[in-house]
């Protein structure tokens, strides 16, 4: 099912691939459009039988620039409410067994820091983000205790009537599903 207003990207996979979740049926396609720099890698095969998504079966890795930048033109116009998701899972996926620690930056703008827990933390960062010029950059940035890496980076535009805001950036602290009896994931 197509989100109008939407970018999903699953970093790492082939340039051309593409797929839709079959749990949330939302699509993906490969982040080879969005940036020019960086590493496609698999998770560690040992680690690959305790993922649910796939989401997180592969990352690209930023191991020679300081700062690496997606670059996503957003679908709407400007002044326009988007939901910016980004998707970290480390599986060991340089075989190096040790836990990165690095920025994530809109613009020049500071997002917040990602951290792990183990190679199978899933750590998910979510920001309200009004542009105010067509492109929009998510940067990573090296701090020298680990290479960055990303799983998955999404873009939904939400209406104005779902969220205001004055900021040109708002990040959401946590988000908590209180009405499933099931404990699975829903989107």
């Amino acid at each position: 099912m197509l989100i109008l207003g939407s970018i999903c990207i699953d970093c790492g996979i082939p340039e051309k691939a593409t797929y839709t979740d079959e749990k949330t049926q939302i699509p993906y396609t490969s982040d080879a459009l969005f940036i020019d720099t960086g590493t496609s890698k698999n998770i560690s095969l040992k680690l690959t039988s305790e993922i649910s998504q796939r989401i997180f079966t592969t990352v690209r890795s930023f191991p020679e620039e300081k700062r690496n930048c997606y670059k996503l033109q957003h679908p709407e116009r400007r002044d326009t409410i988007y939901l910016i998701r980004a998707s970290f899972m480390y599986g060991n996926y340089d075989d190096l067994n040790k836990l990165p620690l690095f920025d994530l930056y809109v613009g020049v703008n500071f997002w917040d820091t990602v951290m792990f827990d183990n190679a199978t933390h899933v750590v998910i960062k979510e920001i309200l983000h009004v542009p105010s010029m067509d492109e929009i950059y998510i940067c990573l940035l090296n701090t020298d205790k680990g290479t960055p890496f990303i799983s998955a980076l999404e873009m939904r535009h939400l209406d104005h009537d779902s969220y205001r805001t004055n900021s040109a950036l708002l990040s959401l602290y946590r988000r908590f599903d209180i009405g499933s009896i099931t404990n699975e994931i829903v989107r």
